[in-house]
């Protein structure tokens, strides 16, 4: 049957059955789509409806994540559904938590729906990992009063036990019904979508339709392959990575080291340094009187140490270049947005990176 002519007699018939699932579908995946359109066959309901949470909720959840900036627009996640929500013509999305002024609940997300069709039964899909806190939704026992709940059982998970045995949700049995997980969605989520996004993984790809994907790349959202904290595997790009470097004169046992030193304002100040550990270096370049001048000559002073530190290790040097063109970030948790990023608000001027990818280049060119 044409999309358009059935649609229009959607309009006509108004649907019995309704399944809402609701979320923050930032972005949405192909989990998303294959689990609304399970539950819509397990019911043989007529129709299936995304409503995204407004932009509001889920930019205090991204914040709670530690991942503020990556929270897309209520107009990009609201196209990115949509496009999802034409392959079927059961499915369909409805914004009207987007215009919410107050808190949105699901009850009340559960009312707005049903005030549009009043004749129908609706159903509210949740997954099986949020039976535990559904008894302490609001207005709960007014939700099971009008209307049904579905869940999904993923991962061994057991809602139909947590249901039986749970005080109050066990009287409200027959308000709920346990489907399966359909196949193919293991490990498909909009976190790990965002986690290869984030660090410029193409098979973000493979988790979402094909329409949502060309709207992600199309508003710019896959990064350039990134390494987005010096550790494990990168811990070598750190400035605490335990290499010997000479810098003017003097051999340390690592770059911080060797930095910490050039604030001394004696020269003779910096021998003191050439036999610590980095973190005790650090602890002591903190005390050393300032040179004057530090605030205007420290950057090229940490070019030329991080240079020297990758001219003087061959091991070393041969790591960087083979970390190709990925972008380097020193992301790091202790609030340093000068030389990295603060991976609790994804702000920072990344100096430390930026030094380390232009070093990379220069040794890269002088290789050829």
């Amino acid at each position: 049957m044409d999309h358009n002519k059935q649609k229009s007699e959607e309009k006509k018939q108004p649907p019995k059955s309704i399944v809402v699932m609701g979320g923050s579908f930032n972005p949405p995946t192909l989990a998303h789509q294959k689990i609304l359109i399970a539950a819509l066959e397990a019911l043989n309901a007529d129709y299936g409806v995304f409503v995204p949470s407004s932009h509001t909720y889920v930019q205090n959840k991204m914040r709670k994540l530690k991942h503020p900036k990556e929270v897309l627009s209520e107009q990009l996640r609201l196209q990115m559904l949509q496009v999802m929500a034409a392959d079927d013509p059961r499915l369909g999305v409805n914004d009207l938590e987007f215009h919410r002024t107050e808190k949105a609940y699901t009850y009340e997300t559960m009312e707005a729906v049903q005030a549009q069709y009043p004749e129908a039964k609706l159903y509210f899909l949740a997954g099986g990992d949020k039976v535990e806190i559904i008894a302490r939704w609001h207005r709960i026992r007014d939700f099971l009063e009008r209307f049904s709940i579905i869940t999904i059982r993923r991962d061994g998970e057991n809602p139909t036990a947590a249901i039986e045995t749970h005080p109050f949700l066990q009287r409200y049995q027959d308000r709920f019904l346990v489907i399966e997980s359909p196949e193919g969605i293991e490990g498909i989520s909009s976190s790990a979508v965002r986690d290869k996004l984030r660090f410029g993984d193409p098979s973000a790809e493979f988790l979402c339709h094909a329409g949502v994907w060309t709207l992600l790349q199309k508003n710019g959202l896959l990064k350039k392959p990134t390494i987005p904290a010096f550790r494990d595997e990168y811990r070598f790009l750190s400035n605490f990575w335990d290499a010997p470097i000479t810098y003017e004169g003097l051999t340390y046992l690592n770059n911080e080291a060797a930095f910490q030193a050039q604030k001394s304002v004696q020269p003779e100040d910096k021998l003191a340094f050439t036999a610590l550990g980095s973190s005790n270096a650090k602890r002591l370049g903190r005390k050393v009187p300032l040179r004057p001048d530090w605030e205007d000559v420290k950057v090229g002073i940490m070019e030329e140490i991080v240079r020297a530190k990758f001219t003087q290790n061959e091991g070393l040097k041969q790591q960087l270049l083979a970390t190709g063109n990925m972008i380097l970030e020193e992301g790091n948790t202790w609030h340093d947005t000068f030389w990295g990023i603060d991976l609790n608000t994804g702000e920072g001027e990344n100096h430390l990176g930026k030094i380390l990818m232009k070093v990379r280049a220069e040794l890269a060119e002088s290789g050829k």
